[in-house]
């Protein structure tokens, strides 16, 4: 049975309407000091239906330990405007290094051999700076991965560099047409906009993994497969 139960970002206290999208079970307990398993965070809004059967690919691919991030979304707390706040956060604040929050996790204090991070688009500046606070703290990351990032290229190198992040794998959807890549400049992004309101419509490009599509069961599997390869478990 896959096992994905809430998992929350803490940047600063949230607002109590978000913390009453979670559990009793999940907000009673503490912040993981040393978390264990695999957390994936989707797009802006960290609500799609796209996440479900994109961790069901992933734990049929083999990974185990599964967490969906679903906190640190504007949604939680203004509704479904919340995810144009979310994308304005990304290009704006998220994309960069953020060293006055915490962004520690409640709810992976379970088992598991590795500690890894997965985020897609939005999703992944919130694995970034997850990873970048624990790594700050101490603690390793084995996998960081960022599928469609948008992350600034001085923060992704700083990942890159951290010895307490045993690897970081980046995973731009170019082959798809998707215009963001890790790395890319503000203007880039500016730039980028009116595309990806187009690919958004069509499911296509850097929505490629979001869409639901007559095909999208395969492309979640090819995504998971891609994953699997690079060693998370």
């Amino acid at each position: 049975m896959l096992a994905v139960v809430g998992a929350v970002v803490l940047t600063d206290p949230p607002p109590p309407a978000a913390l009453m999208r979670l559990s009793t079970a999940t907000t009673q307990q503490a912040a993981a000091d040393r978390p264990r398993g695999t957390i994936y965070w989707g797009g802006a809004g960290l609500d799609g239906d796209y996440i479900s059967p994109q961790l069901q690919a992933l734990e049929e691919a083999g990974l185990r330990n599964l967490y969906v991030g679903f906190d640190s979304s504007a949604r939680a707390y203004v509704g479904p405007a919340g995810m144009f706040i979310d994308a304005l956060r990304a290009g704006s604040t998220y994309r960069f290094e953020e060293q006055s929050r915490t962004w520690s996790i409640r709810g992976m204090n379970g088992g598991g051999r590795q500690f890894n991070l997965i985020g897609y688009s939005y999703g992944s500046l919130l694995a970034a700076q997850t990873a970048n606070y624990y790594a700050s703290i101490g603690h390793d990351i084995d996998h960081l991965v960022l599928i469609g990032s948008p992350i600034d290229v001085d923060f992704l190198h700083a990942l890159q560099r951290n010895r307490h992040i045993r690897k970081v794998v980046v995973i731009n959807l170019a082959e798809h047409g998707d215009p963001i890549y890790a790395g890319m400049s503000s203007w880039e992004l500016v730039k980028a906009t009116p595309i990806l309101v187009d690919q958004m419509r069509r499911g296509e490009g850097h929505f490629y993994y979001a869409a639901i599509a007559g095909d999208s069961e395969t492309r979640w599997k090819t995504l998971a497969g891609r994953v699997f390869t690079e060693g998370l478990r």
